[in-house]
């Protein structure tokens, strides 16, 4: 099981990504900060607020060796409620050892 504390403080994801996994649902995961752009066109278009994006994906391999359509992703508010959000879809999600093949 995948514990809040285990995704460290919300000031970490202004700069970094964090990975990890969870050997007893076969997966891996990724936690990132998106800051969405207004698009160059249009600088005066609205823009999203920052968010949270999880991505989980069978184990054993990482992010960038695994296809993308093994992946599945997850999208939450940037906050601490948002990140609560992020631990409780990834403790739903798993992955049979069938999944492992690129």
């Amino acid at each position: 099981m995948i514990e809040r504390k285990r995704l460290l403080a919300l000031a970490f994801y202004n700069k970094e990504h964090f990975s990890g996994s969870d050997q007893e649902r076969n997966l891996r995961f990724r936690v990132e900060k998106v800051v969405p752009k207004a698009p160059e066109e249009n600088p005066d278009a609205d823009v999203e607020d920052p968010y949270f994006l999880a991505t989980v994906w069978p184990e054993p391999y990482s992010f960038e060796a695994t296809a993308d359509e093994k992946k599945m992703t997850h999208k939450e508010a940037f906050s601490e409620e948002g990140l609560q959000a992020i631990v409780d879809w990834m403790n739903e999600q798993h992955f049979d050892r069938d999944d492992w093949k690129r």
